[in-house]
């Protein structure tokens, strides 16, 4: 644990776009306080996750091959099967840890914690709409003060140039969910907030959700559009964080929306790369008294991420 919360809180996160890993590749992944691999059987089947050091004798599965729906280690060939059991071991002792995994909206998402834990994807709401991966970007900042950095309805104005145009609202739904709600007006000149003000007469209606912390989905209606992006923040063993993230637009598949698309990751990206350098060298921390809403939003985001779970 931290002062603000777990290191690595128990969450799922993305780890890119579900069409990456081919039939019969491995591919490694490393989070702060986790080593995992992911295969996809010769098949083509469902994607596996498992623990990256094999349970025989600690051997690292990166390069390990992929036999039919079976993994084989690189070190003794001992064959593991997709539910973690050693096909050669008699009494069922040697056991590799097994991670839920699934596609979702585009994405290959990990759960780290305890499966019977883990929240329904599906209850966000993204799937069957246009959806694009972001990419991903690393700051060299802890997790927890990047989502409470996006979750800070002040810097809206301050760095972002978005003018509120009403009171923003928080709510909190136990331990799983976090929810800021606003409405805001481009005011800058850049050609950004230029086109995202003529698309958004009546303002840029938005939401921002912290889903057991590491997670961030945005969700803005601009004009009839409603896009979102799903933000996953995976801590690094230095302290850092690797941002990657789902862009999509809420509608039917067609050329258009994904077209739409594409425009809004650029105008993502514009944003995110706003707070740069203003996050550069940051050092986090709660106000020491409250000084307004945005100090209030901020003292329970903080209670917030201390209440997690830890993976």
């Amino acid at each position: 644990m931290t002062d603000l919360g777990p290191a690595t809180p128990q969450n799922w996160y993305l780890l890119g776009p579900a069409s990456r890993l081919r039939a019969g590749e491995v591919i490694s992944h490393s989070l702060r306080d986790f080593e995992i691999i992911v295969y996809r059987p010769s098949s083509g089947g469902a994607p596996v996750a498992l623990a990256a050091h094999c349970a025989h004798m600690g051997c690292h599965l990166g390069t390990a091959s992929v036999r039919g729906d079976r993994l084989r280690c690189p070190l003794h060939y001992r064959l593991i099967d997709a539910d973690g059991r050693f096909a050669a071991s008699r009494d069922g002792a040697m056991h590799q840890r097994v991670f839920p995994v699934r596609k979702y909206a585009g994405g290959l998402f990990v759960f780290l914690g305890d499966p019977a834990e883990a929240h329904d994807l599906d209850g966000l709401d993204l799937a069957g709409n246009p959806v694009c991966y972001a990419g991903e970007h690393r700051f060299d900042l802890p997790w927890q003060s990047l989502v409470a950095n996006g979750l800070d309805i002040e810097h809206l104005l301050a760095v972002h140039d978005r003018k509120l145009l009403a009171t923003p609202t928080l709510t909190v739904s136990g331990n799983h969910e976090l929810r800021v709600r606003y409405q805001t007006k481009p005011t800058a000149a850049k050609w950004s907030d230029v086109l995202m003000a003529r698309l958004a007469s009546d303002g840029i209606h938005g939401s921002i959700r912290s889903v057991c912390g590491s997670m961030l989905l945005v969700e803005a209606r601009v004009g009839r559009r409603e896009n979102f992006i799903l933000m996953s923040f995976l801590p690094q063993k230095d302290g850092g964080t690797l941002i990657r993230g789902l862009v999509g637009m809420k509608g039917r598949n067609s050329v258009w929306n994904a077209a739409a698309v594409r425009v809004a990751r650029a105008l993502f990206k514009a944003f995110l790369f706003k707070d740069l350098e203003v996050l550069k060298n940051l050092q986090w921390h709660e106000p020491p008294q409250v000084d307004g809403l945005g100090d209030e939003f901020t003292q329970a985001t903080g209670a917030f991420l201390r209440s997690l779970a830890h993976a």
